[in-house]
């Protein structure tokens, strides 16, 4: 699906990955950005960069664990082209480490709340026959590195239920499409010493893999060698990344 003249919906707008992939639709033409943040005046960056830009860009307050706001977000904005699932966090300390309630947190946004963006926006798709949903899952869906266990299995658990939501909404025209980026230059990879891909950089190739309607493909060229490397000996990198303990 092009973005040109699309409503897009995208959570965890405001910083991030989520920030460059608003940028990248607008300049891209889409329609409208529906930029979704838990606190609108984060959003007045991203407001501020796309100033002098044709495409429409509308703050939305929306957490994603909370219900009610899905169900008020949903109504609000009616039916979109394309729904990004990018809103996620990382809790660093592996299962045995990390508070639980952190860990419950981490869930309740990086899997339930994906299923509660889904369920709220995919109906009026399928009604309308035409629709793509993108889940920002990550390499680290594949293979887990311990000092973020947890965030590693929400996006394994993200990369199984994308095969669920495919299954369920495939017959009413609705795509969904699983991405898996390396790492970004984000807040969440900053105490990591290793090269990062740019987020825009990231943004462009994930329109892409919307462009070409891919079902689910590695965003920049690590995760395209860890999904190499993978395939040729999954044990030899399984035993590589268990050295990342917390």
């Amino acid at each position: 699906m092009n973005i040109s003249g699309k409503r897009v919906l995208i959570t965890g707008a405001n910083r991030g990955l989520g920030r460059a992939l608003a940028l990248a639709c607008a300049r891209r033409g889409a329609a409208e950005v529906i930029a979704c943040a838990r606190r609108t005046e984060t959003l007045d960056a991203l407001l501020s960069e796309a100033t002098g830009l044709q495409t429409r860009i509308t703050p939305v307050q929306l957490d994603i664990t909370k219900q009610e706001e899905v169900t008020s977000a949903a109504e609000q904005s009616g039916r979109v082209d394309i729904l990004i699932n990018n809103a996620g966090i990382a809790v660093f300390g592996g299962v045995l480490k990390a508070e639980l309630e952190d860990l419950e947190r981490e869930v309740e946004i990086n899997y339930l709340g994906v299923i509660r963006m889904v369920r709220a926006f995919a109906p009026a798709m399928a009604d309308f026959g035409d629709g793509v949903i993108v889940n920002i899952a990550s390499q680290l869906g594949k293979v887990n590195l311990p000092a973020l266990g947890t965030y590693c299995a929400t996006k394994a658990a993200l990369l199984s239920l994308s095969q669920a939501m495919r299954g369920d909404l495939a017959p009413a025209g609705v795509r969904v499409i699983s991405v898996l980026p390396g790492t970004l230059d984000t807040d969440m990879s900053r105490g990591f010493d290793i090269p990062k891909m740019p987020p825009l950089a990231a943004a462009e190739e994930i329109l892409e893999a919307i462009r070409r309607e891919d079902r689910e493909v590695a965003i920049g060229d690590e995760a395209r060698k860890l999904l190499s490397d993978l395939a040729a000996d999954p044990v030899a990198v399984e035993e590589g990344f268990s050295q990342f303990r917390a």
